[in-house]
């Protein structure tokens, strides 16, 4: 069973096979193939963060605490531009 870290990439990876895939078109289109990229380096991040917290090294950690936290916020902005704004009254 993966760690609750893993298995939480792994459901962006399938939210984000379902966001942007079309149904019409069978390959992978450009923004899934960002996403994925980012999530890539969310883990990468979580793997180094975990490393470098059993050494200690603060400065290490806080460094990857950083490029995980822009990754995270760059594959939700490219999942952001597939949801289709609400429907209704706008005030």
């Amino acid at each position: 069973m993966p760690s609750p870290a893993v298995d939480s990439l792994l459901k962006m990876a399938l939210f984000a096979t379902q966001m942007l895939t079309s149904p019409n078109f069978t390959g992978p289109n450009r923004e899934l193939l960002v996403s994925r990229y980012y999530i890539n380096e969310c883990a990468f991040a979580l793997d180094g963060l975990a490393k470098s917290i059993d050494e200690r090294d603060v400065s290490t950690s806080l460094a990857l605490w950083e490029y995980g936290k822009d990754s995270f916020n760059s594959y939700l902005s490219i999942l952001n531009r597939s949801i289709s704004p609400k429907v209704g009254d706008k005030i």
